[in-house]
């Protein structure tokens, strides 16, 4: 994935790209290119900041999501910029807990589901501070999870299932 922004910061236009591939994410402002670290295992969450004459810059990225924040305001929603290291902890946990246990429960498809809950939901819904949000789509997530472990055992018992 590559995102390109050209900023205008004092009369003088500067190219910022964000590009994500092997190695991790990578962010290239004005031909110089610098390596981010995603804050979580399970999905790439980049707050990446960068001053270029006065100007505060951000990149940001959550999961494929990624916007440019100038002085404190993202420019694709004109949203106010969150510091994602707000992102409460138990978002992050319950992120690791889907993941992980869906994966064992379902397999690919349940890690699939907990990578969604936990890029739409938790993480989002944290930096809102709704944690009470948070612990509903866990509880929503691992609901979901369960019932689609107990229909492939049911299936796989009941022997009408082909290889």
């Amino acid at each position: 994935m590559k995102k390109t922004w050209d900023v205008n910061v004092n009369g003088t236009v500067h190219t910022l790209e964000y590009k994500t591939g092997f190695g991790g994410p990578k962010i290239t402002v004005n031909g110089q290119t610098y390596r981010a670290k995603s804050q979580n295992w399970f999905i790439v969450m980049v707050d990446y900041p960068i001053q270029i004459d006065g100007a505060e810059l951000r990149v940001v990225a959550i999961g494929n999501k990624v916007d440019l924040a100038v002085n404190g305001v993202y420019l694709g929603s004109g949203e106010q910029y969150q510091p994602l290291h707000k992102v409460p902890a138990i978002s992050n946990v319950f992120l690791g807990i889907s993941c992980i246990g869906g994966f064992f429960l379902c397999g690919w498809l349940g890690l699939l589901i907990g990578i969604l809950f936990g890029t739409i939901f938790y993480i989002r819904m944290g930096l809102k501070g709704k944690t009470g949000a948070v612990v509903g789509s866990f509880i929503a997530c691992t609901v979901i999870q369960i019932i689609l472990f107990v229909i492939v055992l049911m299936v796989q018992l009941s022997g009408y299932y082909y290889y």
